[in-house]
């Protein structure tokens, strides 16, 4: 196992483990680490358990492991541990992979979305096909907003509600505080539920 940086990370779901095997042979990884959703199910978490010991063992002389457990279904959440994990890795001059073949399809989103928000930082990201097990190279997204927008959410976010106030916080016109809320009500990334503004999920995701 490669010590320091310059080392091949792959970030990668897993269930039934087979997909993330084809991944480890065709991406040559020096560190794999594992989003973890348990299944509630308690003979299916016995079987991922058993699954990730497998290969675990069998790589562990070449293949550096860490394991970050996950909430199931909250995707701006999740998306905020892989963003951790990829500032970190990258901070310490390695090279990330992202694999999202199998788990859960939010799980998979999530790990994807990540990396479309940290897309200067990511290698690619990859699929291995269930018919050939090919590696599909998928295209990667610009999830990108305006800065002016990116900094309103951020007051929202804190519960900076009123308009004159973040006008003041961000050296803006009240005008063009008022243009970018609504810009954002139309675009989804906030709602105003009983006329109080707050982040959709989306808007969650464009402030990591």
């Amino acid at each position: 196992m490669k010590e320091g940086g310059d080392k091949r990370v792959l970030i990668s779901t897993i269930y039934e483990g087979y997909a993330v095997k084809q991944a480890i042979t065709k991406l040559s990884p020096d560190k794999l680490i594992f989003l973890i959703d348990e299944p509630l199910d308690i003979k299916k978490k016995e079987k991922m358990n058993s699954i990730i010991k497998e290969i675990k063992d069998f790589f562990k002389d070449t293949i550096e492991f860490q394991n970050i457990k996950i909430s199931s279904y909250d995707i701006p959440k999740i998306m905020a541990e892989v963003i951790k994990v990829i500032d970190e890795e990258y901070k310490e001059g390695n090279k990330i992979f992202i694999h999202a073949s199998e788990g859960r399809k939010p799980t998979s989103f999530a790990l994807l979305f990540a990396s479309y928000r940290r897309r200067d930082k990511v290698e690619g990201d990859y699929y291995i096909t269930e018919e050939e097990h090919t590696l599909i190279k998928l295209p990667m997204l610009n999830f990108e907003i305006r800065e002016s927008k990116k900094l309103v959410l951020k007051e929202i976010e804190k519960g900076n509600l009123e308009v004159e106030k973040i006008g003041k916080k961000l050296g803006l016109k009240q005008s063009v505080i008022y243009q970018n809320i609504q810009g954002l009500k139309e675009e989804g990334y906030v709602s105003n539920e009983n006329k109080e503004l707050r982040l959709t999920d989306l808007g969650r995701v464009m402030i990591l």
